[in-house]
């Protein structure tokens, strides 16, 4: 990463804050346990919680132990190398959140391996998932509800992957703008982002921000920890952060601050961009301009330890009634959405062609395909009221999302749901059957 993205100096004077740096520690009160006390709440708890950990190398109290294992509890997941589950964590809840709470607070804590899992791609190919422990899990949330908040301030206004207040809908309500302003849009997946993270320069970010040794120190543990492999064997990691901890997004955002959003901000000031975590869309004013971004991502990644991933990194033209340039590429998706020329009706009733977003293909295949598992003529026995219970959920947090721009897109959703649904009417109360359900 180049030097000058790392300068001890962040861009929060630019923002109207006070700058920060480095040695701000030397001028903050940092007591002898290695971290800059926040200020507390005056109840019993967490006064006995101070006073538990005033002999402690590191200001971690049982209160934020607490509060992170209920955020992991609401989150589930699988379990790790131990095999634990949340459920048998819980179990004796009391004893293991203590026994964590010493070890942090000690600095005594390691992590375990972390246990490989290999996820299929809809694209093709695998995606490898690392699932930690339980209490894992739990440290890494402790770190991260103290380390985010201290990157907020710096992170770019247009990242919106994993971060507090963001989502991905924002992301695409932004793009879809952008793409009625400028003629070209740079699409871009990085290969195996989390994958290939290089250490030395995340660490170095992580120095930058923290202003604690324990993050510092456990962070590095992390990144170290091995993995797990289906057959047992246990694998050195000397790049990357496992996709499935709880502190990865928060580094691959840190990573990506400097590699990418605030390096753009300086090199090509007049474009714009939306990204979500290690995908990103680049609106450029013409095709040259597009080429040229592309060449200087690249290089910039390449000079970070990353690879712009070829089949998913394309310049397409935005296409409409007003642009209608003749170009081979004129649609790209984002986030769950394909972007091309679609019909649209104006204020008046008059129809013409917009660039316009709607459910892509994949995501209305994966959810076609999700119906189908469900099997729902097999819950004869189930009345309606319990199918809504179990299925409104998700049926609603799609209509939310994809359903937010072209929503008539969403039909064939709804319609292949009712057919299924039809089909359970039909084998609960034994009426006639359809030759054959698609």
């Amino acid at each position: 990463m180049a030097n000058h993205a790392m300068s001890p100096n962040t861009d929060a004077a630019g923002r109207g804050r006070a700058a920060r740096s480095s040695a701000e520690a030397a001028v903050m009160a940092v007591e002898r346990r290695g971290c800059v006390v926040r200020e507390m709440n005056s109840s019993n708890l967490n006064q006995r919680d101070e006073a538990e950990t005033s002999t402690k190398s590191f200001a971690i109290t049982k209160r934020m132990v607490y509060e992170a294992w209920k955020r992991v509890k609401a989150n589930r997941g699988a379990a790790g190398v131990d095999e634990e589950s949340i459920a048998q964590f819980e179990g004796n809840l009391s004893r293991n959140l203590y026994k964590l709470w010493n070890r942090m607070a000690s600095g005594s804590y390691f992590p375990p391996p972390v246990r490989e899992v290999r996820i299929p791609k809809h694209s093709g190919g695998v995606r490898m998932l690392g699932v930690p422990t339980v209490a894992d899990r739990i440290a890494q949330a402790v770190v991260k509800e103290h380390f985010e908040p201290l990157l907020e301030p710096y992170f770019d206004e247009d990242s919106y992957g994993y971060r507090p207040g963001r989502s991905a809908k924002q992301a695409v309500g932004v793009t879809r703008k952008r793409c009625w302003r400028f003629d070209w849009v740079l699409e871009f997946d990085i290969r195996g982002a989390f994958d290939n993270l290089d250490h030395d320069l995340l660490m170095k970010a992580v120095r930058k921000h923290a202003d604690c040794r324990w993050v510092v120190l456990y962070i590095e543990r992390w990144l170290k920890a091995p993995a797990m492999t289906d057959s047992g064997e246990l694998r050195e990691r000397v790049r990357g952060t496992p996709q499935g901890g709880v502190i990865s997004p928060v580094l691959m955002n840190l990573f990506m601050h400097y590699a990418f959003d605030r390096w753009i901000r300086k090199v090509a000031p007049d474009v714009r961009f939306a990204r979500y975590a290690d995908d990103a869309v680049v609106h450029c004013s013409s095709e040259r301009q597009a080429q040229l971004v592309k060449r200087l991502i690249a290089a910039r990644f390449a000079a970070c330890g990353l690879e712009l991933h070829p089949e998913k990194t394309r310049i397409v033209y935005c296409r409409d009634a007003n642009r209608t340039g003749k170009y081979p590429l004129t649609q790209f998706t984002f986030l769950g959405f394909t972007f091309r020329p679609r019909f649209a009706r104006s204020a008046a009733g008059v129809q013409f062609t917009s660039f316009l977003p709607a459910v892509s293909q994949q995501a209305a295949k994966r959810m076609r395909r999700q119906i189908r598992w469900w099997h729902l003529s097999r819950h004869t026995s189930a009345t309606l009221n319990d199918l809504a219970e179990m299925f409104d959920p998700t049926l609603t947090g799609w209509w939310n999302y994809y359903g937010e721009y072209c929503g008539s897109a969403m039909g064939t959703i709804f319609q292949h749901f009712d057919k299924a649904l039809a089909f359970w009417v039909r084998r609960k109360f034994q009426t006639p059957e359809p030759a054959s359900y698609p």
